[in-house]
């Protein structure tokens, strides 16, 4: 039946010197489930294609383009330090002398220690000749071992980049192939496929073929792949003749590698798996790529659920590495295993960041999780305000060349109320640029303030104690606070709105308050000021405008409060926030 490569492996440690646009970079991943994220041009793919180029039984041909500025003067290295070694690994026949030691800390050292975790390093050297060296390091053995590519292969690496219609088949060197083992009654029957083509191939009929079919199947299944009609081998006739590539993977008699792309990802991706009986390295470049939501929500569960019931019965987990640009990847994978990839320039050193504070990012990522896609992050302190910024934004590209926001790397995002300046902390400990924009009716604690100034935290509110609701009709004329009232009235209904409004406020009565604002103010000895002072207080109260949603629909009416006075306290703030997220 299948012959199954045994591994068991997490990488603890990465290095990388002078790969592509990466000067320098030391991760220490610390979990089995890591997500990368960052802008483009940050690295993240590097860092995928550096762990496969260290641990893949691959041969990788590279070229001057592979170093850093095409400077072929400084060496590429990558170093990869693996942990949840086997215990064939670690022998003396294998590479016991080579072993070193994981601390409870997560430091590294050569001189293991009863209570460090076994590991060993694989060194990746690419000098001036092009000509890649993988060697294993210790720097307690005076002489690095260097180790071939089925050295290499025992570390069980596998990467899901793109479409590998190659996997679906039973070409040489493929997963299949592996999964099968030896069959000289499948190169017998090709002999008899070519003579009688695909009718008399029976392929179905080899046992070997048909098992690994089956395991494919149900492995892309749990993936979440469609199958129509069942995975089977059959055969393909192609230009070059018959060979062992010439049988492929068929779904109801249809080749796999003509399904839609999100279905050869998976598939592939489960073909792999189920060639690994234990834990392996799984890197997985944009895993939403060709994938609606649901079945992108479908594999993170099921690749979390398997190391999930490895962990339950003492199996090594392996270690799962992805990139994305998608939100909805960012809502399945959580904080805890979240990195931020940044890199700087000039220099191009690279870092990837993890949260220092967890459950603050968990909180944005259930409201705005693509704000997290962004470099430079407002956080409003309510969802009033924020449905206020993101309508008033789309009138901001015609005051800067026609660009949006989204083009400077701005996003604006919910706070959730009290966590805002907490969430503000976590944002700029993973290194993206962070605003406030906030009410001014409650004080920032001055410890709290002290942090925001320290992470270079800009804070934009109104003054004077002002929330927004008063800062919005307190600047607001007669006419757009008429507006206001009847877009609360459409949107809370005319009788809620009325009620309160003759409640709460003594010298409106229940004609009056069907009457334009105008003539409230003309009707009694209440100033106008201290009529939308009520207002304000009252929509606060019964919360109007407390939904994002709403508050984004009364953007309109807020700009056009802004462009009546640009001196109000809240056009001021307004224009702030937008210089900010504007980079000006």
């Amino acid at each position: 039946m299948a012959i199954l490569t045994r591994t068991r492996m997490q990488i603890r440690q990465l290095r990388i010197e002078n790969f592509r646009g990466i000067s320098s970079l030391l991760w220490k991943p610390g979990r089995p489930f890591c997500c990368v994220i960052g802008p483009g041009d940050s690295g993240k793919s590097t860092v995928l294609d550096a762990v496969e180029a260290a641990l893949s039984s691959r041969w990788f041909a590279f070229a001057e383009s592979d170093f850093r500025n095409c400077d072929t003067s400084a060496s590429i290295v990558v170093e990869a330090t693996v942990g949840e070694l086997s215990k064939a690994l670690k022998s003396d026949e294998r590479f016991g002398l080579y072993v070193r030691g994981w601390t409870r800390v997560g430091n590294l050292r050569d001189e293991p220690e009863d209570d460090d975790e076994p590991v060993l390093t694989v060194r990746l050297t690419v000098d001036a000749t092009l000509e890649p060296v993988w060697e294993l390091v210790c720097d307690r053995v005076p002489d690095a071992r260097t180790i071939s590519n089925r050295d290499r292969a025992l570390f069980g690496l596998l990467r899901l980049a793109g479409d590998d219609a190659r996997q679906l088949s039973w070409a040489q060197g493929s997963v299949l192939s592996r999964l099968t083992g030896d069959s000289a009654d499948a190169g017998a029957r090709l002999a008899q496929a070519y003579r009688a083509a695909k009718d008399s191939a029976k392929l179905h009929e080899i046992e070997s073929l048909a098992q690994a079919a089956e395991a494919a199947e149900g492995f892309a299944k749990g993936l979440g792949a469609y199958v129509e009609d069942g995975y089977a081998p059959g055969l393909e006739l192609g230009r070059a003749g018959l060979s062992s590539g010439s049988i492929a993977l068929l779904d109801g008699g249809v080749p796999l590698r003509l399904a839609g792309l999100g279905t050869r990802r998976l598939a592939t991706l489960a073909i792999q798996k189920s060639a690994i009986s234990e834990g392996a390295i799984v890197l997985v470049d944009e895993i939403e790529h060709g994938l609606e939501p649901h079945r992108i929500m479908g594999a993170i569960a099921q690749l979390k659920a398997d190391q999930a019931k490895a962990l339950k019965e003492a199996r090594p987990v392996g270690q799962v590495l992805l990139t994305t640009h998608s939100d909805v990847v960012l809502g399945e994978v959580g904080a805890v295993g979240l990195f931020v990839c940044h890199t700087s320039r000039p220099g191009r050193e690279t870092a990837l960041i993890p949260p220092s504070d967890p459950a603050k990012i968990k909180s944005l990522m259930r409201h705005t999780p693509r704000a997290l896609f962004a470099r430079r992050i407002l956080v409003c302190e309510g969802m009033t305000e924020v449905g206020i910024l993101m309508g008033i934004r789309e009138n901001w590209p015609e005051k800067h060349s026609g660009m949006p926001i989204e083009r400077f790397g701005g996003a604006i995002t919910d706070g959730n109320g009290n966590e805002a300046a907490a969430i503000c902390l976590a944002l700029a400990g993973l290194g993206y640029e962070v605003a406030l924009f906030r009410d001014s009716d409650t004080e920032i604690p001055a410890g709290d303030r002290e942090k925001l100034a320290a992470a270079n935290v800009a804070v934009f509110e109104y003054g004077s104690g002002l929330n927004t609701e008063e800062a919005v009709f307190l600047a607001a004329s007669d006419f757009r606070v008429q507006d206001l009232l009847d877009y609360a009235r459409e949107e809370r209904g005319s009788g809620s709105v009325d009620d309160n409004v003759v409640l709460k406020i003594p010298s409106v009565d229940r004609e009056l308050v069907k009457e334009h604002f105008m003539a409230w103010e003309l009707s009694g000895d209440v100033s106008g000021e201290e009529l939308r002072r009520e207002l304000a207080k009252l929509a606060g109260q019964k919360k109007w405008f407390k939904d994002q949603r709403i508050g984004r629909g009364m953007a309109p009416i807020v700009w056009g409060v802004v462009g009546d006075d640009p001196e109000t306290p809240l056009a001021k703030t307004i224009s702030a926030a937008e210089q900010w997220l504007y980079g000006t």
